[in-house]
């Protein structure tokens, strides 16, 4: 992580561009952090190695599998799920009890392997946990100012909506 990342992110959210909805909601997700609850420690650990495997992230500031776990453990659902599949607490166990015992110390290139062969196996499951780290990671405040994304600033006054127009707040927002 670049050491200016959460204060710029921070700074922005505070700001007179953002409603307070918006900021709370953003705030929330950008302090976030959890204890692990649900899954088992060797579960959490495979977890949280294949979470860093298939969208890499630091799990020390943006903690996709602990926001995993405490859906899971609060009882939430991620909204969808096929018809013929377990509930996903039972379901994602099954996929980290097919990965390797040893699956954390493996090297980038065996891990690889690890996960497409349960892509194979478990190709729904797979896909189910894949779509739900992609959207916790694509919704967290320190993607979107990795990826210059100003559009959470909500609040009124975007005078500048044609093609290849950029607000100054979009335009000095990101690196």
């Amino acid at each position: 992580m670049h050491p200016d990342d959460r204060a710029a992110v921070e700074a922005a959210l505070r700001g007179p561009a953002v409603t307070p909805p918006t900021r709370a909601a953003l705030l929330a997700r950008l302090n976030a952090r959890y204890d692990r609850r649900y899954f088992t420690p060797a579960e959490f650990s495979q977890l949280r190695g294949a979470a860093v495997r298939l969208v890499p992230h630091d799990p020390d500031e943006m903690d996709l599998a602990g926001l995993i776990d405490d859906r899971l453990h609060a009882g939430r659902t991620d909204g969808w799920r096929y018809a013929d599949s377990p509930p996903d607490g039972d379901a994602y166990r099954a996929l980290l009890a097919a990965l390797p015992a040893d699956f954390t110390m493996q090297p980038p290139a065996a891990q690889d392997e690890a996960l497409r062969a349960i892509q194979a196996r478990l190709p729904r499951t797979f896909e189910d946990l894949l779509a739900e780290l992609v959207e916790g990671f694509v919704s967290h405040p320190l993607t979107g100012y990795r990826f210059k994304y100003a559009g959470f600033m909500d609040a009124p006054g975007w005078p500048r909506v044609g093609p290849n127009e950029l607000e100054a707040r979009e335009a000095t927002y990101g690196r």
